[in-house]
């Protein structure tokens, strides 16, 4: 029986490698382009392909293009299995290769011990193709190898029970290491390699620091003056914060709440502070959340519904009525909601169609509807569609589509960036730059980016928050540091 070796390497069963000029015809362990035994043989061209002979009868090669496994010849030898198994980690996890000697491995616990069973008998060779996957919260989970197993290429008599140096694992929510094992002994002996890595997504920690209040997340009332992880999670995905409690949604779509919770703004159904994150309901839909400055509070799902709970007095959640809830309403059926900007006791959303809306106590005219008058339900603000970034407090700062920034509301310390302290009721229009990109207000002290990664602040300064090395508050304000502010 001839079979024709495609690649230019041979290892042979006595590992010695011998480099082939050209393709190889190999009868009955004869002889070819150079001389060797023929037992078990390793062909490599760049993508792994294996070829297992027993003399006098057929054998059986296989390649890989990265994701399937191909024979080339369709008769005899262990690796022809190619099935694919799926296999959870535990501490303890076992690998049956009767189930197939491709391994989907998703990681959910450290593996302390790994093991395999049904490995073909000595002289049979199999290689197994082990994908781990890393877990989707990012947690880096570790696999400690049987000391059987020898990395990158080490497999000499002198090294038996000596522990390896294990590959490193790719890193991030997801990400994959592909790993391949073969043994011609029965597993008393593996050879091992890395045949790909593909890193994952960033693990997004969260840390806080700052006074002893439940709003740290820390399961303690605790000053902290450095940084401190709340929890172990590493799926943050997006979060908000009004000082008192925080709102922040995970990679996973679920939503978690701690803090303060008076009128119950944590949407736990009921009014008792968190020390440390509490999920709110059992959904995994949440896409975007915000606090109002007065314990109410707002999210997005990911089907574009748009809904509120906590403080109401002023109508403030939006709803048609004055109720308090503790736990999330939904605000009309309307499901085109796409980002939110809320303030002091109102709320405010630009919807899909660039459309912006607005409701609650309506003080200095903050609702920018040209009037003082408080509304418990969405009312657009003029007719324009063209509305991008929004960012509130007691004042509003919105930047359209063109890039100009306008401003309403509140302006006792200028923050409306007019060059004046005078109150507005309705939009008005920055300068007339169109380079500006995002906002935020806290306070009555405003915020601003521009395309040129420049940072603009303006408004209250009591404490030096405009950064500019003195107490006094401005009207508008460059903070002077081009180029680095995202």
């Amino acid at each position: 029986m001839a079979i024709k070796v495609i690649g230019t390497t041979v290892i042979d069963d006595s590992r010695t490698l011998q480099n082939l000029g050209s393709a190889l015809s190999v009868s009955n362990g004869g002889t070819g382009a150079g001389s060797f035994t023929t037992n078990n043989l390793l062909v490599g061209n760049g993508t792994s392909a294996f070829l297992s002979v027993s003399s006098g009868s057929s054998g059986d090669v296989l390649t890989s293009d990265g994701t399937n496994w191909t024979s080339l010849i369709a008769s005899g030898g262990a690796l022809t299995n190619k099935t694919l198994q799926t296999v959870t980690s535990a501490a303890t996890t076992t690998i049956n290769l009767n189930s197939g000697n491709v391994v989907d491995l998703t990681m959910a616990a450290n593996i302390t011990t790994l093991s395999f069973t049904n490995v073909p008998a000595s002289g049979t060779p199999i290689l197994v193709m082990i994908v781990v996957k890393n877990a989707s919260d990012g947690t880096a989970y570790t696999i400690t190898w049987p000391n059987s197993v020898y990395w990158s290429g080490q497999y000499a008599a002198t090294t038996v029970g000596t522990v390896q140096t294990a590959p490193t694992l790719a890193t991030g929510a997801n990400g994959v290491t592909v790993i391949a094992l073969l043994t011609t002994d029965g597993g008393t002996k593996w050879r091992g390699w890395v045949d790909a890595t593909i890193p994952g997504g960033s693990a997004n920690s969260l840390y806080t620091w700052g006074d002893a209040s439940p709003s740290l997340g820390q399961n303690a009332l605790v000053y902290r003056s450095s940084p401190v992880q709340v929890g172990a999670s590493t799926n943050w995905a997006t979060i908000s914060s009004d000082g008192t409690q925080f709102l922040a949604v995970k990679t996973d779509g679920t939503l978690w709440a701690w803090g303060s919770n008076s009128r119950g703004a944590l949407g736990l159904g009921d009014t008792t502070n968190r020390s440390s994150p509490a999920q709110v309901g059992a959904l995994a839909n949440w896409s975007k959340v915000d606090n109002g400055n007065d314990n109410s509070s707002f999210a997005i799902k990911t089907d574009g519904t748009l809904w509120s709970w906590g403080y109401n007095t002023w109508g403030t959640l939006g709803l048609n009525n004055t109720t308090d809830y503790s736990s999330p309403k939904q605000v009309g059926a309307l499901t085109t909601w796409a980002k939110l900007g809320c303030g002091y006791k109102n709320g405010r959303a630009i919807k899909t169609d660039g459309t912006l809306w607005n409701w609650g106590r309506n003080g200095y005219g903050t609702l920018g509807l040209n009037n003082v008058t408080p509304t418990s339900s969405p009312v657009q603000v003029g007719a324009g569609t063209d509305w991008a970034e929004i960012s509130g407090s007691n004042a509003v700062l919105v930047v359209k589509t063109n890039g100009t920034l306008w401003s309403w509301g509140a302006n006792f310390n200028g923050q409306l960036g007019q060059n004046s302290i005078a109150h507005r009721s309705s939009p008005v229009q920055i300068g007339a730059s169109t380079d500006w990109v995002n906002t935020f207000f806290y306070g009555a002290t405003s915020t601003a980016i521009k395309t040129t990664g420049t940072l603009w602040m303006w408004g209250d300064n009591y404490w030096g928050q405009l950064g500019q090395n003195s107490k006094t508050s401005r009207c508008f304000n460059n903070l002077g540091e081009a180029g680095m502010w995202v």
